[in-house]
Parts: structure tokens; sequence; C-alpha cells
């Protein structure tokens, strides 16, 4: 399986999805009006992934802003690699803020209450 990487616009993240380390990076902002559209290619290559995935994948985000949309399209993504807890695999989800972000915080905690992976919430 191919990685996938998308660069960084001003309203779109960094996107780095290696399927031989297993490492999926996603940083920057994330203020597209259509972020389904942007981050649909992100949930096909990972759908694809959790057929052969690694015995471990390590999930970093590091946003500095990101808007309702994009908060829509990452719980999905989120949601699909808590599959792979059913699998017996290992899922290391860490996500990065700065201190200062309060409301990022707030979002964090937010996706903490939905889902049933273990994050790693690091300033």
């Amino acid at each position: 399986m191919e990685s996938f990487q998308i660069e960084a616009t001003n309203t779109t993240p960094y996107v780095r999805l290696d399927a031989e380390t297993g490492v999926l990076d996603i940083s920057g902002i994330s203020d597209e009006q259509d972020a389904l559209a942007f981050y649909f290619p992100v949930i096909q290559w990972i759908e694809a992934y959790l057929l052969h995935p690694q015995p471990e994948t390590t999930l970093n985000l590091r946003f500095k802003y990101f808007n309702t949309a994009s908060s829509k399209a990452l719980f999905e993504i989120i949601k699909r690699l808590e599959v792979l807890l059913k699998q017996d695999k290992q899922l290391v989800f860490n996500w990065y803020y700065t201190e200062e972000d309060e409301n990022l915080k707030e979002d964090i905690e937010y996706f903490t209450d939905l889902t049933n992976i273990p994050i790693n919430v690091i300033s």
C-alpha cells in the first residue's frame, strides 16, 4: 500500500499517512468549508489501510485551528481507527496543543468523551 501525503495550504492541513510505519500525521489549520470533501481521500486511505494495518498505528494530530466542519470529518477518521482496537491492534492517539489554546483543549476533551480510544493530550 502506498503512503499518502497532502501539502498544507492556508485553509487545509498537512497530511502524511505512512502505511509502512503506521504513523498518521495531520497538522496545521483545517478551515475548509467543505471539510468532508477535503478529508474524503484521507478516509478512503484509512479504510484501505485497515484491511492490512501495522501491529501498531499512531495518529498524531497537531492543529493550530480546525472549524466545525473539520471536527465532523476528524470524528469520522477517529471512529474508523477505533476498529483497530477490535482487531487486537495497538492504536496510539497523540493530540498536541499549545497550553494557551483553551478552546482546542475543550475540543480535545469533547472528542475524548465521544470515543473509546485513549487520547494522549500533549501540550
